[in-house]
């Protein structure tokens, strides 16, 4: 039996803006995500000083396919799960 999953990066990268407001801050972070790229959290701290300081995170948003085979479903799932680079999540299954 053959499956084919789908896999993305689950590496994460860090950005940093400064402003005077939280939605200036917010908003700097945006235009700094490159293209390809999903916003995953946005922290917003006011440390002494006043200015907004926004940290964000972000990952790879692109998806890969790829593909096992077993004797059954689930010794190609194992060997599909296998298969996975560590730094990539599996996001699903499906029997091909």
């Amino acid at each position: 039996m053959k499956v084919r999953g789908l896999i993305q990066s689950s590496e994460t990268r860090e950005l940093t803006a400064e402003a005077d407001d939280a939605d200036s801050a917010r908003s700097r972070i945006e235009e700094q995500v490159p293209e390809g790229f999903d916003l995953l959290q946005v922290h917003n701290a006011m440390p002494r000083g006043g200015r907004v300081i926004a940290k964000a995170i972000i990952r790879e948003a692109a998806v890969q396919e790829i593909e096992a085979e077993g004797a059954d479903y689930a010794a190609a799932r194992d060997a599909l799960r296998a298969a996975v680079p560590a730094t990539h999540r599996l996001l699903t299954i499906v029997v091909a």
